[in-house]
């Protein structure tokens, strides 16, 4: 595995760019910043997930499943407990990946990954709510209203294209439920988040 198809699968996703305005139910104005700063305000310091990895060379789904954690405002971790034990980590500039399986742990620097940053930046940026970064990295279609919304996400620099089509988040209120990536190749994982369930 590639460390750009480690850390697309590390955080699954995320960021969210350009001003899309609908409206929901209750007649208000809904804009990728009402989104964001939901998500912010109500974001979880650990999820729970269930993610199936779809690939050309299988004829069935991988499943995994673990737990995701966010530390305002650098630290991600993604810890896979099934079918075997992986964790991922990514603080400040680095990126640790630790496989008890494979007996391996690699540390890397964004700075030598410019289509790793990308991702890092538009997770990070999204849960923190700063869309100035976001929308130099991504071009996003925002579709729905509060109650049910998907945000298309594609990368702009052809760093981020070699590693991801496109980005598919979806959700309600300030919540994402799920998180689609697709990669150039037509690969792609589909992460279910579980609130409430993290141990």
């Amino acid at each position: 595995m590639t460390s750009g198809s480690r850390l697309s699968s590390l955080i699954g996703g995320a960021g969210f760019v350009l001003v899309a305005v609908a409206f929901d139910a209750s007649g208000a104005t809904w804009t990728l910043e009402t989104l964001v700063e939901l998500i912010k305000d109500q974001r979880e310091a650990s999820v729970a997930f269930e993610e199936a990895t779809y690939s050309s060379l299988l004829t069935e789904p991988v499943m995994s499943r673990g737990l995701l954690k966010f530390e305002a405002p650098d630290r991600l971790e993604k810890i896979v407990t099934t079918p075997s034990r992986e964790r991922y980590v990514v603080e400040g500039d680095r990126v640790t990946f630790e496989s008890e399986r494979k007996g391996v742990k690699r540390t890397v620097s964004l700075e030598d990954y410019p289509a790793l940053r990308s991702f890092v930046e538009a997770f990070r940026s999204s849960l923190i709510g700063d869309l100035v970064q976001l929308r130099k990295v991504y071009e996003v279609s925002m579709d729905g209203n509060r109650g049910k919304w998907t945000l298309l996400l594609r990368p702009r620099e052809p760093s981020g294209k070699a590693v991801v089509d496109y980005i598919l988040l979806a959700g309600s209120g300030g919540r994402i439920a799920t998180i689609a990536i697709r990669s150039p190749d037509g690969d792609r994982s589909v992460m279910t988040l579980l609130p409430g369930a993290a141990r």
